[in-house]
Order: structure tokens, then sequence, then C-alpha cells
């Protein structure tokens, strides 16, 4: 046992304050408990859907605290720390959480503006610090470090869309579905984007264990996202007369999504069979198995929507049995 000096205290302190602050991508545990919640009124079990969006809900204001918190009692460290792209990225889990809270609640006119206008004051503080950061680094840095959980930003960027489709149906304006559609193809730009670093990463180095996390899952679950808001989409444009411009491309576009996020499953199911055979201690618990839930909620979600917009009954049973 080393003696300790007035240095060394400090270091152990400081140590544990930094294994006790919430991680960036805490918000991750709302969006899978908010999408199961979803998936469950889809399937027609309100007992199930209430108390799981409720305590979705409960959760998300107690991290909204403890984050408020912890940049008001160390705001010089906070500033510090949002400088890492793998920070800023993984703090855009708050903006989807917002998004998804929305989706649920969606029949509360003033519960879905509430949640949009927070998603979009956090994801226009979020935008500038993330391109910003990833701006600031040399491209063969970004490749090397590049995996799911760097695909947030699309997420967040399709419930923006999500919640401005919703709203197009709330008040009836084109304008929101329109804006909804333009920031739906930005999302599909990102997620193009950080999945093409992801794939030169695997393309360039041996797949080893490491690269295979369960935040991989993200890889399909922002295409299931993007499902899913091609089909609010759809649902506003209906609403609004059916004969909007942006019907005969979202339509295909929405298929298209599903279909690619369906293509993910069995690879990723392989990649993950096979990490857990090569690593031991694999399932051992970590908060980023949150990530894993959120796009299989997503995906039984978005292929209840698929079903419903393409009459498509056999897709009920499928997202049944994802949910």
């Amino acid at each position: 046992f080393a003696r300790r000096t007035p240095v060394g205290d400090q270091q152990v302190r400081l140590r544990q304050i930094r294994d006790t602050d919430l991680p960036p991508d805490a918000f991750s545990v709302v969006m899978a408990t908010g999408i199961v919640a979803v998936a469950a009124d889809d399937h027609g079990y309100p007992w199930l859907s209430i108390p799981l969006a409720w305590l979705a809900t409960v959760v998300f204001v107690g991290l909204a605290l403890g984050l408020g918190i912890r940049v008001a009692g160390r705001p010089h460290s906070a500033v510090g720390e949002v400088g890492d792209p793998d920070v800023a990225l993984r703090l855009f889990t708050s903006v989807a959480a917002c998004a998804v809270l929305g989706v649920r609640f969606v029949a509360e006119s003033w519960a879905l503006w509430l949640l949009g206008v927070a998603a979009l004051a956090a994801w226009l503080f979020l935008a500038p610090l993330a391109i910003r950061d990833v701006g600031s680094r040399p491209r063969n840095d970004l490749r090397e470090h590049a995996h799911g959980a760097w695909l947030l930003p699309s997420v967040a960027t399709a419930g923006l869309a999500t919640t401005a489709a919703d709203l197009a149906s709330h008040t009836g304006s084109i304008t929101w579905l329109v804006v909804g559609a333009v920031v739906w193809v930005l999302g599909l730009l990102i997620y193009c984007a950080v999945a093409s670093l992801s794939g030169r990463r695997a393309a360039a180095s041996p797949l080893n264990p490491e690269m295979v996390t369960p935040d991989s899952w993200i890889l399909m679950g922002a295409l299931a996202i993007g499902t899913l808001v091609g089909y609010h989409l759809l649902t506003a444009a209906h609403l609004l007369g059916g004969n909007s411009a942006i019907t005969p491309w979202v339509r295909p576009m929405t298929f298209a999504a599903w279909i690619l996020a369906s293509a993910w499953i069995p690879v990723l199911l392989y990649a993950e069979i096979w990490r857990v055979d090569q690593r031991i201690g694999s399932l051992r618990y970590a908060s980023v198995w949150w990530s894993a839930v959120f796009p299989l909620g997503m995906y039984a979600a978005a292929t209840a929507a698929t079903g419903s917009e393409f009459r498509i009954r056999a897709l009920v049973t499928v997202s049944l049995v994802f949910f």
C-alpha cells in the first residue's frame, strides 16, 4: 500500500467523480424504454405501454436534472469534455429521447410541442459542437474511431423530422410537412456519411471483437427510425388531402429504408454472436447495451408502420416478434 500524497488523493477524488458522472449517452435508456412503449401501444397492450411511457418520462426528467446539475457544478470541465467528438455525438441521445417520447404522446398536442421545442433546442446546441469537433480531427483519425454511436445525430435528426410530421398532422400546415421531409433527407445523408466511415474502418483492418459493440445495432436502428419518419410523413400527407408532392418519392424511400434495416439484422446478429464467442465477459452489463435495445424496439415500431402503410399483414407478426 503506497503512501498517499495530497496530489494522489486529489487524483483519486477526481477519478471517483468521473466514475459517478452520467455517461454522455445516458438518455439511451429513455429512447429504449420509450420505443418499447410505442411498440406496446402499436400491438394493443396499454397495460404495458402506459407504465413504460411514464417510466421513460420520469427517467428523462431525472437525467435532465442530473445533467443540468453536473454542468452547473463544473462548467469548465463540461466544456472540455464536449470537445471530444465521442462525447458530443453521444449527447444526441437527449434529442432522440425527446422525439421518441413525442411519438408516444403524439395525441397530446401540448406534450408534442413541448418535447419538440426541447429536441430542437438541444439539436441546435449540439450540432455546431459536433461539426466543430469532427471537423478538427484528421480524416484517418475519424475513420479509426467511428462506431455505431456516431450515428446518433442521424437518429436525432430523424426524430426531429418525425416531430415535424406530427405537428403537420395536428396543425394542418403543409409547411411542417415540407420541413419534416427536408430534415428526414438530412438525417439520411448523415447516416450515409457516418456509415461510410464505419465501412472504411472495417475494410481497412481485420475484424476484431472490440470493433463489434452493442451500439453497432444503431446501424439498423437509424434506418428503422428513417422508416418510421416516412410513415409519419405519409400519414400527415393523407390528412392534408393526400395530394402532396412529397408522397410519390417518400413512399418508395420508406419501403427501401425498411428493406435496408431488415438486411442489417442477420449481419449484426452474426457479428454479436461471434463477439460473445471470441471475448469472455462480453455479456456483462454496460450502459451501451441500451443502444442495442432501442434499435430492436424501433424496428418493431417501424415494421408495424410499414405493414400498415403497405397493407402487408405478415409484417404485424414480424413486428410482434421483435417487440
